[in-house]
C-alpha cells in the first residue's frame, strides 16, 4: 500500500510542478506587485528596467472581493429541520457565531478567498483541537492539498492529500507519544524546506531562516470510500499512522468553474492579459513622457567640455567666460548648441489603458464603485442601483463561496455533536440574553446551515434611509404596517433621538384622558337637553367634537382613528375624521 500512495503522490506532485506552480507563483507575485522580477517579460532584458512601471489591478481585484463578498463578520444561521428542534436551533447559531469568533475565521475567509482569487481554490479545513475542547478552522495553502482529478464536483471527490511541513522536533515528538510508529521511522532524518512549495522571491529572501530549521515533510491521506485517513512519510516510504474517518476535514470553492474538473478558473487567469497589456503601455509611456525632457547637441570641435560645464552648473542671472576656438563661433554661439526633437505618447494610448482597466473589471464583475473609483456625483439611489448590478453578477461566486463556509459550519456543529465535553456561555443569536450550552443540547438537534448573505447596502445609513422615504407614503397607507414602527425607523435612520417619539403610555393616558373628558361632555349635553340650556344640544355637540378633533389631529392617524371610533361608540357619537370635514368646515 505504501508503493501505491507513493506512486499516487509522485504522479499529483508532477502535476502540479508541471501544471499549475508557474501559474500560482506568477499570480501571487503580481499580488505583490513583482510584475517584472522574471524573464516572463521581455522588458526585463532590454535598457527600459529603470522605466518598468505598473498598476496593480490583480490586487484591487482581490481586495474587493474580500470586500464584496465576505463582510465585516461571516455569519451562518441554523435552520431547524424539525419542529421539536426550533428553539434548540437558535441556540446552534449562538454556539457558530462564538466558534467563528474564537478562530478569527473572517481573517481566516479571507485568506482562503484570496487564493481563490490568484490559485484557483480556496481551502477550508475543520478540525477537533481536544486541548481548547472545541472545532478549529485553517486556511488551507492550495500548493499544498492535491484531490481526485476525475471528479467535477467537490462531493465527488474520492481522495485527499494534504503536504503539511512540520519541525523535526515535532516529528520526534509525534513518535515519542506513540503517534507514529518508531520502527517504521527510524531512519528518517531532517531535510530541507521543500522548494516545491516556495515561489521564486520565498526562495531567495527566506530560505536562509527556514534552513536555520529542520524539516519533515508528512502526506496526510484521506480516502473517502474507505473512510481511513493516513499518514505517509516519503523519506520512509512508510505509512506511520493509520486510523478510521466518518467525515472529511476540507471544504473547497472556486470563484470561477473549469468546466472540465474541480480544479477551478482563478481570477488571475482571466485578466492577466490586460494587466500585462497595462504594464507594458505605462511602462513604454512612463519612457516617453521622461524623453521629452530636453536634450541638447553641443558641437564639441567648437566648444570645450569645461566651458559648457560653466553654462549648465551656472546659476541663474550670471555672467559665463568662454573661450572658443575662434572669434567667429562666439558670434554664431546659436549653432553650437542644437536641441534635440521630443518624442510623443501616440495618440489614444491613455484610452486604450482606461479600456484594458475597464475590460479587467468586466471580467471581475467589480463595478467602479466597489473599487472606490466614483465617477462623478452619485445619489444614493443611484450607488444601490451599481451595487445591484455589480451583485448580480457576482452572485455565483458568492454562492461557491457561501457554500464552503456553510460546510465548515456543518463540520464544526457535527464534531461539536461528537466531542464537546465543557458547556459553553453563548449568546442567543439575534438576542441580547446569554445562555449555556451543553453536549446533551446537541445530541437530537436537527439543523441545516444557511449562510447570511453579505449585503452593503444594508450596512449603508443614507442608502437605507433615501430608499425608506420614498417608500413612505406607500408604508403609511398599507393597512399591514405598523406606522409607530415606522416612524421610528425613521427617526433612528436620521440619527435623531426617540424622545422626540411620544411613548406609548403617554399615548394611552392622553386616550384616557380623552375619554374622560368625553364622557363629562356628554353629561353635561343631557342636562342641557333636559333642561333646556341656552344653544341647546347642537352647540354643546360641536363644542365637544371640536375639542376632540384638535386634539386628535395631534396623534399619529392610526392610533387616532383607533381613539375616535373607540369614543364613538361609547358616546354614541359619529366623530367625523379630517378627511370627512369639508373645507366649509360642514361634515
Amino acid at each position: 500500500m505504501a508503493s501505491k500512495l507513493s506512486k499516487l503522490i509522485d504522479r499529483h506532485l508532477d502535476f502540479y510542478k508541471r501544471s499549475e506552480k508557474t501559474q500560482f507563483d506568477k499570480a501571487r507575485r503580481f499580488y505583490r506587485g513583482d510584475f517584472f522580477g522574471t524573464t516572463d517579460s521581455d522588458l526585463n532584458s532590454s535598457k527600459l528596467n529603470s522605466f518598468l512601471c505598473s498598476k496593480n489591478m490583480i490586487y484591487a481585484i482581490a481586495d474587493t472581493a474580500v470586500s464584496a463578498l465576505l463582510g465585516p463578520n461571516p455569519n451562518v444561521a441554523a435552520i431547524a429541520r424539525t419542529p421539536k428542534s426550533q428553539d434548540a436551533a437558535t441556540s446552534v447559531t449562538g454556539l457558530l457565531e462564538y466558534i467563528f469568533h474564537a478562530n478569527k475565521f473572517r481573517r481566516k475567509a479571507s485568506t482562503a478567498l484570496i487564493d481563490a482569487v490568484l490559485c484557483k481554490r480556496g481551502v477550508f479545513k475543520t478540525g477537533w483541537d481536544a486541548k481548547k475542547d472545541m472545532p478549529i478552522v485553517r486556511a488551507v495553502n492550495p500548493s499544498t492539498l492535491f484531490f481526485d482529478l476525475t471528479a467535477r464536483d467537490a462531493d465527488d471527490i474520492r481522495y485527499w492529500i494534504e503536504a503539511t511541513v512540520i519541525s523535526f522536533e515535532e516529528f520526534k515528538d509525534r513518535v515519542r507519544s506513540g503517534l507514529y510508529k518508531a520502527e517504521l521511522v527510524k531512519d528518517v532524518s531532517p531535510d530541507r524546506y521543500p522548494k516545491w512549495l516556495m515561489d521564486r522571491n520565498q526562495q531567495s529572501d527566506t530560505q536562509q531562516v527556514r534552513d536555520a530549521f529542520q524539516w519533515v515533510t508528512i502526506y496526510e491521506y484521506y480516502d473517502r470510500e474507505r473512510g481511513i485517513i493516513q499518514h505517509y512519510v516519503k523519506q520512509a516510504d512508510a505509512v506511520v499512522f493509520e486510523d478510521k474517518i466518518d467525515y472529511i476535514p476540507y471544504s473547497m470553492f472556486s470563484l470561477n468553474q473549469s468546466g472540465v474538473d474541480c480544479l477551478g478558473l482563478s481570477e488571475v487567469q482571466l485578466v492577466l492579459k490586460q494587466q500585462e497589456t497595462i504594464n507594458d503601455l505605462l511602462t513604454h509611456m512612463k519612457q516617453i513622457t521622461y524623453l521629452q525632457i530636453p536634450r541638447v547637441l553641443y558641437d564639441s570641435g567648437r566648444i570645450t567640455e569645461e566651458d559648457l560645464n560653466k553654462a549648465v552648473e551656472a546659476s541663474a542671472g550670471s555672467f559665463i567666460g568662454i573661450n572658443p576656438s575662434n572669434s567667429e563661433a562666439l558670434r554664431t554661439l546659436a549653432t553650437l548648441f542644437y536641441e534635440m526633437p521630443q518624442p510623443q505618447n501616440p495618440a489614444g494610448v491613455q484610452e486604450f489603458v482606461a479600456r484594458q482597466e475597464d475590460d479587467a473589471a468586466f471580467i471581475s464583475a467589480l463595478a467602479e464603485a466597489a473599487r472606490g473609483q466614483v465617477v462623478g456625483a452619485r445619489t444614493a439611489t443611484e450607488m444601490a442601483i451599481i451595487d445591484a448590478q455589480m451583485r448580480t453578477r457576482l452572485a455565483t461566486r458568492e454562492g461557491h463561496l457561501n457554500d464552503a463556509i456553510e460546510d465548515v459550519a456543518r463540520k464544526i456543529f457535527y464534531l461539536s455533536k461528537k466531542y464537546m465535553r465543557e458547556p459553553r456561555l453563548i449568546r442567543i443569536a439575534g438576542d441580547r440574553r446569554w445562555a449555556e450550552l451543553a453536549h446533551k443540547d446537541l445530541v437530537d438537534v436537527q439543523v441545516d446551515f444557511e449562510m447570511v448573505s453579505y449585503n452593503p447596502i444594508r450596512k449603508n445609513p443614507g442608502i437605507m434611509l433615501e430608499s425608506l422615504l420614498q417608500l413612505i407614503p406607500f408604508l403609511a397607507e398599507n393597512p399591514n404596517v405598523d406606522v409607530r414602527k415606522l416612524t421610528e425607523e425613521v427617526i433612528s435612520g436620521m440619527g435623531l433621538s426617540r424622545r422626540i417619539i411620544i411613548p406609548e403610555a403617554e399615548l394611552e393616558a392622553m386616550a384616557a384622558e380623552a375619554m374622560e373628558e368625553q364622557g363629562a361632555m356628554a353629561q353635561a349635553q343631557s342636562q342641557a337637553s333636559l333642561g333646556g340650556a341656552a344653544g341647546g344640544e347642537a352647540y354643546l355637540q360641536a363644542q365637544q367634537l371640536a375639542k376632540l378633533q384638535e386634539m386628535l389631529e395631534q396623534l399619529p392617524p392610526e392610533e387616532a382613528a383607533r381613539i375616535r371610533e373607540s369614543v364613538g361608540a361609547q358616546a354614541g357619537l359619529d366623530i367625523p375624521s379630517p378627511q370627512d370635514i369639508a373645507p366649509g368646515g360642514e361634515a
